[in-house]
């Protein structure tokens, strides 16, 4: 799951405010937070399982809430085929399988 952290993380250079973000950009961004969502979902980390929907949803709120706009800004800019694997990932195992190896 790091791995998938550090290619949001790594993959941007700077963005401008959100106000400013053209119509493409402000999609990847609303795109970029679904998968964020969808990663704290299939995360065991994230403590989901156990709670009821509406537990569960208010943990989802409280941890999206903790996620910095730069991620989101990188996820933006990452490669498209691999945020769309990404969000088709059934679990953890599957997340790291759509990351591609470090070239160098």
């Amino acid at each position: 799951m790091k791995r998938a952290w550090i290619l949001l993380a790594v993959v941007v250079a700077a963005c401008g405010s959100e106000a400013n973000d053209s119509s493409e950009l402000a999609g990847r961004k609303a795109e970029c937070r679904r998968l964020e969502e969808h990663l704290f979902q299939v995360s065991p980390q994230s403590q989901l399982t156990g709670l009821s929907a509406s537990d569960q949803h208010k943990r989802l709120d409280q941890l999206m809430a903790g996620v910095p706009v730069e991620d989101i800004a990188q996820c933006a800019a990452a490669d498209p085929v691999v945020v769309a694997c990404m969000q088709k990932a059934a679990d953890v195992a599957a997340v790291r399988a759509c990351i591609p190896a470090i070239k160098g």
